[in-house]
């Protein structure tokens, strides 16, 4: 008989894992955004990112000495991801700069038009792929998503073989979680 702490145990139930470099992110650029119609890049220049994390926060309440914990409000952390740039019209640095300035314009310190969400903001698409097809295991969309730091790309001369990437910190109102439908 198998114990629970057992090799053999492990390998009955373990079913292969997932993969971290098996991942998606789509977004469809702000209405308003003059891309030329190539988009944000991010869907092709994204090498890492995260599932997003949620967090529901404690409410405490004194009771007789005791601290009695309730659930409070759920609270959504920028999200982070790398993204490479690249050259000309593909300049995904350019691309997200270029989504900033929709809602605050770095010389002005205005906004184009912030009447309508849809003008600046997306929903952006993430994506837990399965290993063995695309098709998603998870399905995170943050809702209302807007860059709110565009990183330096560093640059160094003694940096050989590599491309330059930069971080962008991306907010959103909230996220919908769609689980892949069980297939056995």
């Amino acid at each position: 008989m198998a114990t629970i702490h057992s090799i053999s145990t492990f390998q009955d139930k373990f079913q292969g894992g997932t993969r971290p470099n098996r991942f998606r992110i789509t977004a469809t650029p702000p209405s308003n955004l003059a891309t030329g119609g190539n988009g944000l890049f991010i869907d092709t220049h994204c090498v890492a990112a995260t599932l997003p994390e949620s967090i529901v926060g404690n409410i405490p309440i004194p009771f007789r000495g005791r601290i009695y914990k309730f659930p409070g409000d759920r609270v959504y952390n920028d999200w982070n991801v790398t993204v490479l740039d690249d050259t000309g019209a593909s300049s995904t640095w350019d691309a997200f700069h270029a989504w900033s300035e929709l809602f605050n314009s770095h010389e002005d310190n205005v906004a184009q038009d912030r009447r309508h969400v849809s003008n600046f903001c997306v929903d952006l698409t993430v994506e837990h792929l399965d290993h063995k097809s695309d098709a998603f295991l998870k399905k995170i969309i943050l809702r209302n998503a807007w860059p709110t730091q565009v990183g330096p790309v560093s640059l160094d001369m003694a940096a050989a073989n590599q491309t330059a990437q930069f971080q962008v910190a991306i907010s959103y109102s909230h996220y919908t979680y769609l689980a892949q439908n069980p297939t056995d």
